[in-house]
């Protein structure tokens, strides 16, 4: 992927703690803030990670980072307010959601014999590959988190999961009934993961500029998804013992 890189911007005066490092450029990438201050025979380079970074604050044409260490990074520029906005997606990004997962996607990790095993993986993951698209083109980050919506997520896969027990047992009955409580049983680790995701999202959205609640947000968000990843597997090898009504 491209990096994506804003300035530099040029700035008056950049001051580390009660340090004053003199005039300099801020330019901000993906993942790094990159502070560049002048001396009289060369340039001094000061390198912040996105995620290292709590909050941040304007005053005028003051931009004030503060990091998770307790450092305050002090930089003044007339681009001040813009750089902050741009910080703050910066820092509020969604994270990268399915590439580390085992199952996702693939055959990996599955002893799954039966044809409609890829068929069926995506249909349980789509509710999240879904809220995950809509999350993305979202224009704030109030409907970022809105889009992972924890009863819309709960309803779509208990929907799926009982649908997985009509198509292998066409007539209402106690086979079926017992296949969709064995599915359900399964899946409660990541019924409780949404209602983990839901109290997180309710903290981040009465506060969006706190990153610290932000993050909390995405990390339970990464872990939803590897928890449905985890509970696929269970998913999978219980579906595998019931085959599908010819």
């Amino acid at each position: 992927m491209t990096t994506r890189v804003l300035g530099p911007v040029s700035a008056t005066g950049v001051r580390v703690g009660r340090t004053n490092l003199g005039a300099g450029t801020v330019r901000l990438d993906d993942d790094t803030i990159t502070v560049t201050v002048r001396s009289a025979t060369e340039d001094h380079p000061i390198r912040l990670s996105v995620d290292s970074v709590d909050s941040v604050g304007v005053a005028g044409n003051e931009l004030v980072l503060a990091l998770r260490d307790g450092t305050r990074v002090s930089i003044d520029s007339p681009n001040a307010g813009q750089f902050a906005m741009d910080v703050l997606s910066r820092c509020r990004a969604i994270p990268e959601l399915t590439r580390a997962l085992r199952t996702f996607g693939s055959r990996r990790g599955s002893r799954s014999q039966r044809d409609s095993s890829a068929a069926e993986q995506q249909r349980f993951f789509a509710p999240l590959l879904e809220a995950r698209k809509l999350a993305g083109a979202a224009d704030a980050p109030t409907a970022t988190i809105a889009a992972f919506d924890g009863g819309a997520l709960s309803q779509a896969f208990s929907a799926a999961l009982h649908e997985f027990a009509s198509e292998r047992y066409a007539q209402p009955g106690p086979a079926r009934r017992a296949l969709e409580a064995e599915l359900d049983e399964l899946a409660e680790p990541l019924m409780t993961a949404i209602t983990a995701l839901v109290e997180a999202g309710n903290g981040a959205r009465s506060a969006v500029d706190d990153l610290v609640l932000w993050r909390a947000w995405a990390t339970q968000l990464r872990s939803t998804f590897e928890i449905a990843d985890r509970v696929w597997l269970t998913l999978d090898v219980a579906l595998d013992a019931t085959p599908l009504t010819q």
